[in-house]
């Protein structure tokens, strides 16, 4: 039995929905479906750790990898140009 390439699958999981969404937004941005399938990891306690995951359709996963790859490098470019910026004084 062959394997339907428009399966979703998860690409990633994210602590925040809000994290979650901005990579959707990414993905979107470069033509790859992607979705939000919701709070992963949930027990049923309301102070349970959850998490957001993004799913891909499997047709998209290796190049939404590659894209994720890159949003996330230029994310953490932006953090370290932004901390650069940040003077602290000595507090003696």
């Amino acid at each position: 039995m062959n394997s339907d390439p428009h399966r979703p699958v998860v690409l990633s999981d994210f602590l925040t929905e809000v994290e979650a969404r901005l990579l959707i937004g990414f993905l979107e941005a470069q033509g790859i479906k992607a979705f939000n399938s919701g709070a992963g990891g949930a027990t049923g306690w309301p102070d349970a750790a959850a998490y957001a995951q993004v799913v891909v359709r499997e047709v998209d996963f290796e190049v939404a990898k590659a894209a994720m790859q890159q949003w996330l490098e230029d994310s953490q470019e932006e953090s370290d140009e932004q901390s650069d910026g940040l003077e602290f004084e000595d507090q003696e």
